[in-house]
This record gives structure tokens, sequence and C-alpha cells, in this order.
């Protein structure tokens, strides 16, 4: 540890810290979280967890699960990524876009933003005419396998990938899938060059999407928007490139990108 890091730990709160890691706990494929589960985890004893969690349940960013001794999520949770919704620049700058998108092509929008290695869905216009290819906001999937996630690496060197990537398993969801750092960075490599990155079946059977980033007034990729939908009825990604493609730049220019 440098001097500057010793400093800097100096003011880190450890159980704050402690009660952001236990509502970290908490996925879409993980809805409720026990005492013992949180112990396990985040190696705490059982009546540190419990005075946490009970903490959190008093605030209401917890609630007990009746009849169980579980926690789910609590409103003031939910508040909290409903206000980070409203708040956040790029999405209030992409929404009505994504909208006029939709309503154009009549195929589901998203935007999206990295979370490390995943892409986390902040925005969701469904199409009118089909449910298969919605995506709830909150939605996280990894940024490998899908083509938001290599939209918003466009950027980053093959050393930042093979940081990013250090210790993390490349998980295989279909044969086009990139399981190896070499691999994702060849993709990324020729999907950069497009200017836009895509798949067909490349995550979920049967769905087509095709991304493109979103830059802030700096040029940095601050998100990825992405139009998507099953291939009987998205049948040649042609017909829709380019208007994703003016999509993103137009949301780039309200973020103040001139590039």
């Amino acid at each position: 540890m440098t001097v500057d890091e010793g400093e800097q730990a100096r003011y880190v709160v450890v159980g704050l810290r402690r009660g952001l890691a236990i509502l970290n706990m908490f996925r879409r494929d993980r809805r409720v979280v026990t005492v013992p589960e949180m112990t396990a985890a985040l190696g705490l004893p059982r009546a540190t967890a419990f005075r946490l969690a009970y903490t959190l349940e008093r605030d209401g960013y917890l609630q007990r699960v009746p009849d169980s001794p579980a926690f789910r999520l609590g409103p003031k949770t939910l508040l909290l990524g409903f206000d980070y919704l409203h708040t956040t620049e790029v999405v209030a700058c992409g929404r009505d876009a994504l909208t006029a998108l939709r309503d154009r092509t009549g195929f589901s929008t998203h935007m999206c933003v990295r979370d490390g290695t995943e892409i986390v869905y902040v925005f969701t216009a469904s199409s009118h005419h089909r449910m298969r290819g919605d995506i709830p906001v909150g939605t996280r999937y990894p940024c490998h396998a899908v083509a938001s996630g290599r939209a918003l690496l466009f950027d980053m060197t093959k050393a930042g990938i093979k940081d990013l990537y250090r210790g993390v398993s490349l998980a295989a969801f279909s044969p086009q899938t990139p399981t190896t750092v070499d691999a994702l960075w060849s993709r990324i490599e020729r999907e950069r060059k497009l200017g836009y990155a895509w798949h067909r079946s490349g995550f979920v059977s049967g769905i087509v999407s095709l991304s493109a980033p979103v830059r802030d007034s700096g040029g940095a990729i601050v998100a990825a928007i992405n139009i998507s939908d099953s291939e009987t009825v998205l049948k040649d990604i042609e017909t829709v490139r380019d208007q994703v493609l003016s999509t993103a730049a137009e949301v780039s220019a309200r973020l103040g990108w001139r590039g």
C-alpha cells in the first residue's frame, strides 16, 4: 500500500462498506438472502451480520420475508435506483431518442452502462408488437457475451482488457461466445472497426441484437444503446444499422460530444 492509499484508507467507514456489501449480494437470480449467507459470503461474525441487516431493515433498505428468516430488498433501495435513473444525464439524454428509434423500427431499444465485467440495463423502450426481446431495467449480462458489453469495451486497450478480466472466467453462452481474453480482444477489434457490435443467437437463442457506443463531451464511452428482437422479425441488421448508429451519435451530441 502506498502512502496515499494508506492516507485514503483512514477515511473508509468499514461498517458502511459492510452494509453496502450486503446490498450487493442481491441479484435478479438471488432475491432473498439469509443472515447465515451474509456471514459466509462476507466473512462476518453472525452477530455483526444480523446487526447490519437489522439496521438496513429499520431504515427501509431491506425487508423481512414473511414467515421466513430471510431478507429481500426494501423500497428505499428501489427509490434510490429510480432516482439514479431520473438524474443520470446519459439516460435523460437518451430516453427520447431511444423511444423514437423504437417507434420508427418497431423493435425494442435499450441503453446500458458498464459495471466492471457486466452491463446494467438503465433504460428500455419495449416493442409494441411482441414481448420477446424485452429486458427489464436493472438486468445484468456479462460484457464479453453480448453486443452492448463489447461496444462498451471499444475504447479499452488489450492490456486494459487483460487487467479487467484477470482472474475472471469468460463463460460460454453459445458457440459464438469468446471464452479467452485473446478471443474477446479479436472480436472487439473487428467490431470496433465497424463502429458497432452485433450477434445473432449469440446470448439468447433466436434473438438478434445490434449495439453502438455513446460518448460524453470528452469522447469517453459512457453507455451503449442497442436494438433487439426475434430473428423472425429482425431478419437483416442492415435495415437498422444506420438508424442505431445515428441514434448513438444523436445521444452523444446531446452529451456534448463533437467528434
